[in-house]
């Protein structure tokens, strides 16, 4: 009796090892599939394996699935846009209306593919994207971005989206009020450009809708860069101020800037010494 129950257990550690559970890294590269060609989603897999000096990856194929491993969901979701290149033919683009044409069948590859990125830190978009494509995008076209961002290998994206809801809650607990500090915002597409000082007021004032669903927007945006090992890059203050704030504080050293784009001067920037 004693032996049947041993060999009992012994078969429990067995299976127990056999059916690991699946790291967050794993399960976020899943969820990629899932999304990006459903139909195909069971024939992938994603295993999470040792970390190294720097990211990398391996696809293989076995028993008719393509395996991709890697140190980290970003390195895995790399290997995934190696094997949909140059096996299945075909691109996932950023716009979420684009669909992702694949093959019939699946694609085995003859030979394991093993690659290491060739730098630490690779950054992507600037201020003025924010104004010229994205101050419409909903989640649903963000979530496109991301997938887009984590196939090409992008760990250190820009993410401002929804800032002036936090300026919003500064500026308030200065001391100015809810008309002040909404006018000093311009309109959602000039946004960028009053980001980097150049304008303010212009189409102002920006409804307190929109700071509200731009922060709750951003929360998204940066939680699933953060599932696919991204460092969001986030602002800091530069002493761009709005210039009621000479009402507060009548003493502080607030220049006023030069014009710009040919706007009047009266939608002239303010900045703190």
């Amino acid at each position: 009796m004693c032996k049947i129950k041993c060999l009992f257990l012994l078969m429990l550690v067995v299976l127990c090892s056999s059916c690991k559970e699946s790291t967050e890294d794993e399960k976020t590269m899943q969820q990629m599939v899932e999304r990006l060609f459903p139909k195909y989603a069971s024939q992938f897999s994603f295993e999470q394996s040792e970390k190294i000096a720097k990211d990398w990856y391996e696809v293989e194929a076995k028993g008719g699935t393509v395996q991709i491993r890697g140190n980290n969901a970003n390195s895995m979701a790399v290997g995934l846009n190696y094997y949909l290149n140059h096996y299945c033919l075909t691109s996932v683009s950023w716009y979420v209306n684009d669909t992702v044409e694949m093959p019939e069948v699946l694609p085995m590859l003859p030979t394991k593919i093993t690659s290491t990125a060739r730098c630490e830190n690779r950054f992507f978009l600037n201020y003025c994207t924010f104004g010229y494509t994205m101050p419409w995008w909903t989640w649903k076209d963000w979530e496109r971005l991301i997938d887009w961002m984590a196939l090409n290998g992008i760990n250190m994206p820009l993410a401002i989206t929804g800032q002036e809801s936090v300026w919003y809650r500064v500026w308030t607990k200065l001391g100015l009020t809810d008309e002040e500090i909404r006018n000093y915002f311009t309109g959602p597409a000039h946004l960028p450009w009053h980001r980097m000082s150049n304008l303010d007021y212009w189409q102002g004032p920006l409804p307190k809708e929109w700071l509200d669903t731009q922060e709750a927007l951003q929360k998204q945006i940066v939680a699933r860069e953060r599932q696919f090992n991204m460092r969001p890059i986030l602002p800091a203050f530069a002493g761009h101020v709005p210039s009621e704030l000479k009402r507060i504080y009548p003493e502080a050293k607030i220049s006023r800037m030069s014009s710009w784009g040919g706007f009047e001067d009266k939608y002239r920037s303010h900045f703190l010494d």
